[in-house]
This record gives structure tokens, C-alpha cells and sequence, in this order.
């Protein structure tokens, strides 16, 4: 009797040394990012967010402090950190790049370090109790604007990406790979890039209407130019057309005046060259003005004035219609 009851006392002690034991904490990613851009066009930056994800279980029985970073390689297709790139698979690539902060300034780079780049990232604390902790780690995209591309769908693919992360008790550790962290580690992640861009010209007139000037009198012609600014994908054909105005008669158009000019008319006229002797439409393919791609420069816009007589002195405007056919 007495050798069983010495057994049975090592044994309760051998299973309260086991109740009281600890396993290290574990992190990993649970949801993989996606920057999904939508339609890109050529006028305007186009900004999108993606959320890694990240997940921690801290079974030590302490309270752990940690410091996590994210750092994001390149894409695989096409080599670049500032710009990143997407391809179309045929040749073209639109430029994008992907930050640790909602203002876009700091580029995030690749592991282990970074490189010369930011890191995305913070701090948390890891309660004592056990169970899982979810974070939420925004990433910020940008497309920048100012890009002809071919249009169609654009993709990156970015392997290898990581979370790394460093924690201890009591305080934070200095860094996410700081000596001093306790528990350290390391996660990859999978992020897929898309955007799309459009067909869609985008056209503006120049700042400065067609401003014909003051005259004393008509009794010769008066000319006048303006532009129209205007940026297509490289294989979009465009025809440009002009309308006939607001205040038309017949096919002339006309400047109607002000209060104060009696409800007179200016005839004027618009055109396609410098000579002043090809009007300008708006019959596609007739007497607009066509082209391809992008212009590379603003298109200018002539005009003229004529002649005439009995005209009431006062001010005369007329609202022109630019129309882009793709």
C-alpha cells in the first residue's frame, strides 16, 4: 500500500506539471489582399485600399506586446518598385504603386527590410487569455493619371510578400526584428493587382475661351484662336466636331449681344486650319477633325470674324459644343 500511494503522488504531480505548461504564440495571414483599381483612365489618378488580413493567438499565459511590419515584393511580371507595373500581357504596362499610408507617400518595400522603402505596420497587445486576435492592416494603391495605355485589363501578381512580427512582455519590442522580442516570425502572403483601362477620350478646352477681342468697328475681318486638350488610349481613332453654337441661322454661326446691343448678331466663323479655309464641323469624317492615340498637343481651333456692317456696338458670346466621336 504504501508503494501505490507513492505512485499515484508522482503521477498528480506529473499532470499539474502539465496543466501549467505554456505554448509559444503563433501568427499568420488569414485573408490575402486585392487591389482592385476598376476603370483607369488617362485624366485622373485612381486610388483603391486592400487589408491584409492577420491573425495572432497568444497562449503564453502574459500579456505580449508586439510590433508587426508588411513589406510587399514587387510583381512578378514586371520588375519595378517605383513605379510597380501591371501588364496586359502584350506588351503594355500601367504604372501603380502600393503605400503604408492613406496620403500615399511611403512606398512600401520588399522583404526582409523594406530596402530603401517604407514598411506598412504598428503595434498591438495580445491579451493573456488566449484565443485568436484579428488585425486588419490597410494597404493604400494609387494608379496615377497621366498614362496613354492600350485599352483592356491590366493584372499584377505579387508572391512572397511578408508579415513580420517581434513581441515580448511588459513593453513593445524597438523593432519588428528587434533583438530584444522574445518570440519573432515571419509570414508570406499572395496579393493580385487589377485595374482596366478604358477606351474613353477625356477632353477639356483650353482655359481661355476663343476670345475675338474688341473692335471699333467691323469693316475688316478680326481672327481669333483657341485649343482643345483632349487624351486617348494609343489605339482609339477620334474624330472631333464642333457644333454650330446656340445662336445658329441656317449653317452660319453667330454671336447674339448682350443687353444692350438691341438683339443684334456678330457672324463668326470657326475652322480646321490656319488659312482659315476649312470649316469646322460636325459631320464625322467630313468636317471634324480626326486622329488616333493621343494628339500630343492641344488641337487648335481657328476663327474668324468677317466683315460686316450695322452692328450694334455691346458685347457678344456664342456657346460652342465640342463632341468627340471614338
Amino acid at each position: 500500500m504504501r508503494t501505490l500511494r507513492f505512485v499515484l503522488a508522482l503521477v498528480s504531480a506529473w499532470l499539474l506539471a502539465m496543466g501549467a505548461a505554456h505554448a509559444d504564440p503563433s501568427c499568420w495571414v488569414a485573408t490575402q489582399p486585392s487591389f482592385a483599381f476598376g476603370t483607369v483612365t488617362a485624366s485622373s489618378a485612381v486610388d483603391t485600399t486592400a487589408t491584409v488580413g492577420f491573425t495572432c493567438q497568444n497562449d503564453t499565459g502574459q500579456v505580449m506586446y508586439m510590433n508587426y511590419c508588411v513589406y510587399v515584393y514587387q510583381g512578378s511580371e514586371i520588375a519595378g518598385y517605383a513605379p510597380r507595373y501591371m501588364t496586359n500581357w502584350n506588351g503594355a504596362q500601367m504604372a501603380y504603386n502600393i503605400y503604408a499610408d492613406a496620403a500615399r507617400s511611403g512606398i512600401v518595400g520588399p522583404p526582409p527590410g523594406g530596402g530603401t522603402y517604407a514598411s506598412a505596420g504598428g503595434s498591438f497587445v495580445l491579451p493573456a487569455s488566449g484565443g485568436n486576435v484579428a488585425l486588419n492592416i490597410p494597404l493604400y494603391g494609387r494608379v496615377p493619371s497621366g498614362q496613354s495605355l492600350v485599352a483592356g485589363s491590366y493584372q499584377s501578381n505579387i508572391y512572397n510578400s511578408e508579415v513580420v512580427w517581434g513581441m515580448k512582455s511588459g513593453n513593445a519590442p524597438d523593432s519588428c526584428t528587434a533583438t530584444s522580442a522574445k518570440y519573432v516570425g515571419r509570414t508570406t502572403f499572395y496579393t493580385q493587382v487589377t485595374a482596366t483601362y478604358s477606351n474613353a477620350c477625356t477632353v477639356s478646352v483650353a482655359a481661355t475661351d476663343l476670345d475675338f477681342g474688341s473692335a471699333n468697328s467691323l469693316a475688316s475681318a478680326v481672327n481669333g484662336a483657341a485649343a482643345i486638350t483632349m487624351a486617348c488610349p494609343p489605339s482609339t481613332a477620334w474624330k472631333v466636331g464642333l457644333s454650330n453654337g446656340a445662336n445658329v441661322a441656317g449653317t452660319q454661326r453667330r454671336m447674339a449681344g448682350a443687353a444692350g446691343a438691341g438683339g443684334d448678331y456678330i457672324q463668326y466663323e470657326l475652322y480646321r486650319d490656319a488659312a482659315r479655309s476649312l470649316r469646322w464641323g460636325n459631320t464625322a469624317g467630313t468636317d471634324t477633325v480626326d486622329g488616333s492615340g493621343n494628339p500630343g498637343s492641344a488641337i487648335p481651333v481657328y476663327g474668324r470674324v468677317p466683315a460686316q456692317t450695322n452692328v450694334t456696338p455691346g458685347s457678344y458670346s456664342d456657346t460652342v459644343t465640342v463632341t468627340v466621336t471614338y
